[in-house]
């Protein structure tokens, strides 16, 4: 399964967001390795970009629902309750893991 994490320098809530990717990891023992994307970063592929800070793609696909028309990179993203909770990552998790 394919973990990614996007976010940009400075952003508030990116350390938080990586500390619940990383608990969720731990508690669905998935073994899941997280890539992590800086998406000002010129090494950073083009998909990057259409995501605000902090944004969790599993499997290429975002655990909020998508990028929609709010957010573009160099913005912030704004989910209740700050960033995706441990529980919702893990669901997230769960499902990717499913899908064959």
């Amino acid at each position: 399964m394919k973990v990614e994490l996007i976010y940009f320098d400075g952003c508030p809530n990116a350390e938080q967001a990586h500390s619940n990717l990383k608990k969720a990891i731990e508690n669905t023992g998935c073994g899941c390795r997280i890539t992590e994307w800086k998406s000002g970063d010129e090494k950073a592929p083009d998909y990057v970009r259409q995501y605000g800070s902090p944004t969790i793609l599993i499997d290429e696909k975002d655990i909020a629902g998508g990028p929609g028309n709010c957010c573009a990179s160099d913005s912030c993203r704004i989910y209740e309750g700050g960033v995706p909770s441990v529980e919702a990552i893990q669901m997230a998790l769960r499902k990717g893991s499913q899908t064959p």
